[in-house]
């Protein structure tokens, strides 16, 4: 059976127009009482990337997150809200999101995810074991609030990426170093994350959306949807789609697909909700790190070349540096340094897996893209 994706347009985040938006791509799909009981016990998991006003588009907007909480306890549940940000506590992190107000209001807890718990994949799956946060299996059910974003290496974060939440922080860095520059062994360590998770659905905050080098310091941009699927793959298929991007780039879709844990083929998903003029966009920006390289196996010697020629890497910008040390310190394989009082990265050592520009807080760390690599995006797109 096809799974369905339900696309609604909403303008902005006035209560009444996201509230009926949101009411009416969940009916598409059942009805908010197919996957919340009374007497559950409900997490939300939004993206709460860093302290971000709203406006930023960083994270899940608060009145996004509001209105899916308020729908959940009017079923008589008792709501949650969890995140592992990469840094910071998460009770700060929430008040600076502007998510204390309606959480004290409405008697939401928040849920740091602090407490490990190793889980074992079977036979013939890339990684046999993952360490998720324990937290998250104390819950009859959880909803996947994700913001549609892009991101400097996986091209964008969206239901699958966001569900990388559920590893504790610090246990983050040592995933990008063990996948390296293998976009499609990390993309089957969010896959395998999924599996083990399982969200009882995803809904995907797209009015406000970030383009550009996300998902930190990219460009606020409205879209003015927002997208709901029990199938995360499937959701973010869509999404791709909708702002303009080939659904091969996105490679949790094809290593989704490929698993058999989702559906990644436009043609084998169904599409409802309302009827969308202007898209897909024509215009949305790409993250510079998208290359044509996304596309080529990890053995392929073209992709070899191309990896010694043209990969997009990170530079830190010494005139907006402050030299916290937040990067040198999260850096997985420990390929930042300072020499002369001034933040350096050995190219040599360099993953690209762009923790730095996550987690800059003062945007110093630039996406430098050489010649060929920029020539390459041009044609991909």
């Amino acid at each position: 059976m096809k799974p369905f994706v339900a696309i609604r347009k909403c303008d902005d985040y006035l209560p009444l127009q996201l509230g009926d938006a949101l009411k009416n791509a969940i009916d598409d799909l059942g009805g908010i009482s197919s996957f919340v009981k009374r007497g559950d016990r409900v997490l939300l998991k939004p993206n709460l990337l860093k302290s971000a006003g709203p406006q930023s588009a960083v994270v899940t907007h608060p009145a996004f997150v509001e209105a899916v909480a308020s729908m959940v306890l009017d079923c008589g549940a008792l709501v949650f809200i969890g995140d592992s940000p990469p840094l910071g506590n998460l009770p700060k992190l929430l008040s600076k999101c502007g998510y204390d107000t309606f959480m004290k209001r409405m008697g939401i807890q928040a849920v740091p995810f602090l407490e490990k718990i190793s889980l074992d994949f079977p036979e013939g799956k890339l990684f046999r074991r993952i360490d998720l946060a324990r937290e998250i299996f104390e819950f009859d059910s959880i909803l996947n609030l994700p913001k549609l974003k892009t991101h400097c290496q996986m091209v964008l974060t969206l239901a699958v990426k966001n569900l990388f939440g559920t590893v504790i922080g610090t246990d983050k860095a040592s995933w990008h170093l063990r996948a390296g520059k293998d976009f499609d062994s990390f993309a089957t360590v969010l896959i395998q994350i999924f599996d083990k998770v399982r969200p009882a659905l995803n809904i995907i905050d797209g009015i406000l959306a970030m383009e550009g080098n996300g998902p930190n310091s990219g460009e606020p941009r409205h879209v003015g949807i927002i997208g709901a699927s029990v199938d995360p793959v499937a959701l973010d298929s869509i999404i791709c789609g909708l702002v303009g991007f080939p659904v091969d780039a996105l490679r949790t879709c094809v290593i989704g697909q490929t698993l058999g844990l989702g559906i990644a083929e436009i043609a084998g998903i169904t599409q409802v909700g309302d009827k969308l003029e202007g898209f897909p966009l024509n215009d949305f920006k790409a993250p510079k790190s998208m290359t044509v390289m996304w596309n080529l196996s990890n053995r392929n010697p073209v992709r070899r070349f191309l990896e010694n020629h043209m990969v997009t890497r990170p530079h830190i910008d010494s005139s907006a540096c402050r030299n916290c040390g937040i990067c040198l310190t999260h850096c997985p394989p420990k390929a930042i340094s300072e020499k002369n009082g001034v933040t350096v990265i050995d190219r040599g050592k360099c993953i690209s897996c762009f923790c730095c520009h996550e987690l800059c807080s003062n945007d110093a760390v630039r996406i430098v893209q050489p010649f060929l690599g920029r020539f390459f995006n041009s044609i991909s797109r």
